[in-house]
C-alpha cells in the first residue's frame, strides 16, 4: 500500500515499467445499472531526448498513446494514438494535455470530445454521437490530500472542468444539448489517482452518464 507521495513533485511519471491499476465505474441514469471495469495502463518506453522525454503508455484495452514531456515549454503533449475502439478520436491527436508539468498555470482549456454519451431508446440505441467542444479547466486546490483503495496521497492538484457542446441524433427533434463536468486528483510520483466526468443531458434517450475512475494499484 502507498502511504503519501513522493516529494520530487513529478506529476506525471514517464519510467518504463511503471503500472498503475484503475477500478472504473460507469453510470446511467436511464437504466440505473453501473458497469465496473478494470484498466491497466503500463510505460513500455521511455526516451530522454534534447528537448524532452518521450514515452508511451499501453492499456489493457488496446489502446496505446504516447507523450512527449517538453522541459523547455514545460507542458505535457499526447503526441500519438492507436485506438481499438470504433469510435476512435474525433478531437486532434496531438494535443497538449497538461500546459505545465508543475501546474504553474491555474486555467486552461483543450479540445475534448464525448466519452460516455450514448444512446438507450429505440431507434438511438447503442447510437454514440460525436461532437468536438472546448473544457476549461482550473485548478480549485493545491496540497490536498486524498485516500483511495491504492493508498493515501499528499501534496495533489485538485482540477475540475467545464464544458459544454450539442449533437443531432435525430433531425425531426433537433440538436441535443450535452453538459460536461469534471474532476481529477494529480498527485506527485503517481499522476492521475483519481478522475469522476459527467456528460448530462435532457434528452430521454439519452439521459446522463457519469464515470469513476480510481487507482487500485501502482507498481514501480
Amino acid at each position: 500500500m502507498i502511504v503519501g507521495c513522493k516529494e520530487d513533485k513529478n506529476f506525471f511519471p514517464h519510467q518504463q515499467g511503471l503500472i498503475w491499476n484503475y477500478e472504473i465505474k460507469i453510470n446511467s441514469d436511464y437504466t440505473g445499472l453501473t458497469q465496473i471495469k478494470r484498466l491497466t495502463t503500463t510505460n513500455i518506453a521511455s526516451n530522454n531526448m534534447g528537448k524532452g522525454v518521450v514515452f508511451s503508455k499501453i492499456y489493457s484495452n488496446g489502446n496505446m498513446l504516447s507523450f512527449f514531456k517538453d522541459k523547455f515549454e514545460d507542458n505535457l503533449i499526447r503526441t500519438a494514438a492507436k485506438v481499438v475502439s470504433k469510435s476512435g478520436y474525433d478531437e486532434p491527436i496531438e494535443k497538449i494535455i497538461y500546459p505545465s508539468l508543475g501546474f504553474k498555470i491555474d486555467n486552461w482549456k483543450t479540445k475534448s470530445q464525448l466519452r460516455i454519451t450514448k444512446g438507450f431508446q429505440p431507434p438511438l440505441r447503442d447510437f454514440v454521437p460525436s461532437a468536438l467542444f472546448n473544457i476549461f479547466y482550473s485548478i480549485k486546490k493545491r496540497n490536498v490530500s486524498i485516500n483511495v483503495k491504492a493508498g493515501h496521497f499528499k501534496n495533489c492538484i485538485y482540477i475540475e472542468g467545464k464544458g459544454e457542446s450539442e449533437f443531432i441524433a435525430d433531425t425531426r427533434s433537433g440538436p441535443i444539448k450535452v453538459n460536461i463536468f469534471t474532476k481529477e486528483w494529480v498527485c506527485p510520483g503517481v499522476g492521475i489517482v483519481k478522475q469522476q466526468r459527467q456528460e448530462n443531458t435532457k434528452a430521454s434517450a439519452f439521459g446522463n452518464m457519469s464515470l469513476e475512475k480510481v487507482l487500485i494499484n501502482f507498481k514501480e
